[in-house]
């Protein structure tokens, strides 16, 4: 039966899948039409990444824009979840997604999509700050920057492959939040909004060398206690 499904609708089922599942535990992303009446809410918490120029820079901020009006201004109402493949079609050609650089397996490659893993990693990594409920994640398998061209923490990433690998976040306060994003010339910016005060966490990344890559832990003193966040290897390139 499995070799009878296209790839394509096999990669639609999971995700699909994922949803059913979602709706039965009563954790359906709630979609709320852009309303300046509803969404107005104030900042509390902002991070912002480099865009850095080279031959598919345009094209990955082509992509960001497509996922970032997907996203941004939905409500996302207390103990519900995002997930990142609940809201961004799969990046394909026929979903306007154009070619850019991303880590397929343990290598690099051109693919459709490229920059969306700096969408998945900037939510992750402000809502870490944020102190939200992560309930699925990916790190990347390599570590593909040096120290010198570092732009994010190690170990602050989330890869993200449709019908496969998703980033799931739970609004864990009492309170609705949106996501709002800013795309300059050469810098990516995120907000986090919400009508009450979010405190920011203090996370810590402790790095070990290895003789082939680099174990990250990630732990995160939040308003409740002390936790690990994720220990993950990384490849070196």
């Amino acid at each position: 039966m499995k070799k009878l499904i296209p790839p394509i609708l096999r990669l639609q089922l999971r995700v699909l899948f994922t949803f059913v599942k979602d709706v039965l535990n009563a954790q359906y992303f709630y979609f709320v039409k852009k309303n300046a009446a509803l969404i107005d809410f104030p900042i509390q918490l902002s991070m912002s990444q480099p865009i850095r120029k080279n031959d598919y820079s345009k094209n990955k901020k082509h992509n960001l824009q497509l996922a970032i009006r997907t996203i941004e201004n939905k409500v996302i109402l207390p103990n519900q979840i995002l997930s990142y493949w609940q809201l961004i079609p799969q990046p394909t050609p026929s979903n306007g997604f154009k070619k850019g650089r991303n880590v397929i397996g343990n290598s690099l490659a051109l693919d459709y999509g490229g920059g969306l893993c700096q969408l998945s990693g900037i939510l992750y990594h402000l809502a870490l700050e944020a102190d939200l409920d992560i309930i699925e994640r990916h790190p990347h398998s390599l570590d593909i920057y040096t120290e010198a061209s570092r732009y994010t923490p190690l170990g602050s990433d989330a890869t993200v492959v449709y019908g496969h690998k998703d980033l799931r976040i739970k609004n864990n306060y009492n309170f609705p939040i949106t996501f709002q994003f800013e795309i300059l010339d050469h810098e990516f910016i995120i907000h986090l909004c919400a009508e009450h005060q979010i405190e920011k966490a203090l996370l810590d990344f402790l790095i070990e060398k290895k003789e082939n890559g680099k174990q990250v832990r990630v732990t995160r003193n939040g308003n409740v206690s002390d936790e690990i966040c994720s220990e993950d290897f990384y490849r070196n390139l």
